[in-house]
């Protein structure tokens, strides 16, 4: 398994719009060949505001490299 942390800005006027998980799911998905598990959020803001997740990552079944 591999896992990639994302850090997102906490804004307190405004809600996030998040899109950068996109581009770093499709890099391991298409280029690096990994399957994408799910995401665990990993640090959050006073106000309960997602500020950080871990998306996970694991090699497909019967792939070495």
């Amino acid at each position: 398994m591999e896992f990639v942390r994302l850090k997102y800005a906490n804004n307190k006027l405004i809600n996030a719009d998040i899109k950068e998980h996109r581009d770093v799911i499709d890099e391991y998905v298409e280029k690096k060949g990994m399957e994408y598990v799910g995401f665990i959020p990993v640090l959050f803001g006073p106000s309960g505001k997602t500020l950080e997740i871990d998306l996970i990552f694991k090699k497909p079944e019967g792939k070495k490299n």
